[in-house]
């Protein structure tokens, strides 16, 4: 099967495939692409096709996937803004651990 990048900007505009399907597709070429053994020039057309396939799917991250992205922010301000946390002495660190394995029916 002979692979290029007119190949794949057809196969794009006329199945105009679900971004899934190009991943899968895009993977394929890459496998062959990274297993291939004979003349630079005999695979140049899946490296092409490759090429616009990966450039199709960054396009699309830039629509509903990336506004869905930038919504979700990390959030690393501390849990206790206006106190520090208490310390514990150790027995008692201690103590709640022994506790904890008992209730979980661990032994460490």
């Amino acid at each position: 099967m002979s692979t290029s990048a007119e190949s794949a900007q057809s196969w794009l505009s006329d199945k105009k495939p679900t971004a899934p399907e190009v991943q899968l597709v895009l993977n394929k070429l890459e496998t062959r692409i990274q297993e291939w053994s004979g003349a630079d020039d005999t695979i140049q057309g899946s490296i092409e096709a490759a090429l616009i396939l990966q450039s199709y799917i960054d396009r699309g991250a830039e629509g509903p996937l990336a506004a869905s992205q930038a919504e979700a922010n990390l959030d690393s301000s501390q849990l206790i803004p206006h106190a520090d946390p208490i310390e514990l002495e150790e027995a008692i660190k201690q103590q709640t651990f022994a506790a904890l394995k008992a209730q979980l029916g661990k032994t460490l």
